[in-house]
């Protein structure tokens, strides 16, 4: 099990949140405390913003973030009770439903477009005659985890432009190093996800492939999930948190492009913020829509990760598919 260090990020103060028109953290005796396991890429921007500008504490929410190294991570946190919610990758939530871990979504956390650029891409160096997942039999390409939502959607993108997946080799790296190992070839590829993507293309690198929008257009990537006890014992916390986060998300969406977001996202992430405004940050929704996942489990049974029957909207929590209340 992968213990997760904390890195507290403590919701702003009071006063703050009352001044921009929310709701008065005053009105709460006592904050909440939530622990969210966390991974530092794009995709957990709307959180990560919903905390700064106090949109949490507004709701009584003392939110803290513990970054993992992959969704996967994330399950065992919350199953031991560390993290009251995790940011997890749809491929890891749907094992860990099918394992009897009693989880379910409580709110979208990222999907990718429907046409590239999209928030995740296979990089290599410049100059690489690497194309199609032919091409990669025998070579090797960066996920950040095996059995996970990068690594399915590696093995499936080979698949589908012509290759074996298990000719290929999946080498495990945290995306902050995976630009260094294509820089110093301890892989051929790498299958880095936003604002890795874009500081690989700093580097003099380039984008080979676009893997999700090759398999599935649309694809719901990750959400944010809960222990299904915590959420029958605790549905006001529940919607408290969605509430706040889906201000997380509008207020994310509508400043895409501005140096205040770039700067936030520099904070969690370490990457430059004159590297974040380069790259093409895609809206983000806030419901799940079941029918996206379908495809998933289709790919999961493909490749042997998922066995009998899985009903997709038995994962959903009421939140996930409610645009807001």
């Amino acid at each position: 099990m992968t213990t997760p260090t904390p890195n507290r990020r403590t919701a702003v103060a009071a006063l703050a949140a009352s001044a921009m028109g929310l709701n008065s953290p005053l009105a709460w005796a006592q904050p909440t405390k939530l622990r969210i396991s966390t991974i530092p890429i794009l995709d957990v921007a709307p959180l990560q913003v919903g905390i700064a500008k106090g949109y949490f504490a507004a709701e009584g929410l003392d939110v803290d973030t513990t970054p993992i190294q992959g969704g996967a991570a994330g399950i065992p946190a919350l199953a031991a009770g560390q993290v009251q919610i995790a940011f997890s990758n749809v491929i890891s939530t749907i094992l860990a439903a099918k394992q009897g871990l009693g989880i379910e979504i409580i709110a979208a956390g990222s999907n990718t477009g429907d046409a590239p650029p999209d928030l995740a891409g296979l990089i290599a160096k410049k100059g690489s005659t690497l194309k199609t997942g032919k091409d990669f039999e025998g070579k090797r390409i960066a996920v950040n985890t095996r059995n996970n939502i990068i690594w399915l959607y590696a093995r499936a993108w080979v698949r589908a432009t012509g290759g074996n997946p298990d000719a290929v080799t999946y080498l495990e790296v945290p995306f902050p190093q995976m630009v260094d190992a294509v820089r110093g070839d301890r892989v051929d590829a790498a299958f880095a996800v936003e604002p890795f993507l874009s500081a690989g293309l700093a580097a003099d690198m380039q984008v080979i492939a676009w893997p999700y929008n090759t398999v599935q257009k649309g694809f719901p990537a990750a959400q944010y999930v809960a222990n299904k006890t915590f959420i029958r014992q605790n549905p006001d916390v529940i919607d408290r948190w969605v509430r706040a986060y889906h201000k997380g998300i509008d207020w994310t969406n509508q400043n895409r492009g501005s140096q205040e977001l770039a700067k936030l996202i520099s904070d969690f992430t370490r990457i430059p913020p004159e590297q974040i405004l380069k790259f093409q940050m895609p809206a983000f929704q806030k419901t799940v829509d079941p029918v996206a996942l379908e495809p998933v489990v289709a790919e999961m049974r493909r490749n042997g990760m998922l066995e009998g029957p899985f009903d997709v909207k038995a994962l959903l929590y009421r939140t996930a598919t409610q645009p807001g209340r």
